[in-house]
């Protein structure tokens, strides 16, 4: 019986943080084939609960990426186009769609930003600890899409004053091409749309990956990084 690989991380250097995720995901990860039939994907993985804060948050929050990613600074900017702007376009939702016009029963949508902002605007100004400050962008029916969200649900929750913890969860997530990537989307939108305007200041960002996951086909990035990889690793991934 093969168990879940579950690593926690917590850092202010989004560096630092990197090399050990990319590390610990390529030397302790267990192997993953997903996609489909017809597009099979190889990769390794671990179940990974990461804690940014301080000056990650800041780097981030700039669309600053680690040392060693392939598409630098531009690909946060696309995630921040991604969750900022609402219009779907061609696709069948976008994350920007999900997040200021998501579609409920008894109303056409709902502007996720604007009732968290309010609900925010409360706890801060009462001092409540509430865990009721939850959003999703998942819907049960994007199950029979062939690209579903990956990111799924978030949570806002106040700690000290007026101080603010973000939690988000991403059903699959790509740890050599995205991850900090959608990190920085995350803090700017949320930071920009929700946190400040309720008052808040964002304190830390908690992200649960159920696949924290690194494609075989991203060797050479990764080792530029993290060095050579042991050759019972490389027979591995052959």
């Amino acid at each position: 019986m093969t168990l879940s690989i579950v690593k926690t991380y917590s850092s202010d250097n989004i560096d630092v943080l990197n090399e050990k995720l990319w590390r610990d995901i390529y030397y302790d990860g267990n192997p993953l084939v997903f996609g489909s039939e017809d597009e099979p994907k190889t990769a390794r993985e671990v179940f990974a609960v990461v804690q940014l804060y301080g000056k990650a948050l800041d780097d981030l929050y700039e669309g600053k990426l680690p040392k060693g990613w392939k598409f630098g600074e531009a690909a946060n900017k696309i995630y921040i186009e991604m969750l900022k702007n609402p219009d779907k376009g061609e696709q069948p939702y976008t994350y920007g769609e999900r997040l200021h016009n998501y579609p409920v029963i008894d109303f056409e949508s709902v502007d996720q930003t604007v009732t968290l902002t309010n609900a925010l605007f409360d706890a801060i100004e009462h001092n409540i600890q509430t865990n009721r400050l939850v959003g999703v962008i998942w819907n049960p029916v994007d199950l029979m899409l062939k690209d579903p969200p990956c990111f799924n649900w978030f949570q806002l929750r106040t700690s000290e004053g007026n101080k603010v913890s973000l939690r988000v969860l991403f059903r699959s997530h790509d740890y050599g091409n995205a991850n900090f990537a959608n990190f920085g989307a995350i803090i700017r939108c949320f930071v920009d749309e929700v946190i400040e305007p309720a008052g808040g200041v964002l304190e830390e960002l908690i992200c649960v990956s159920a696949s924290a996951h690194l494609y075989d086909n991203d060797s050479d990035m990764i080792e530029a990084v993290v060095g050579n990889i042991p050759e019972h690793i490389r027979r591995l991934l052959k």
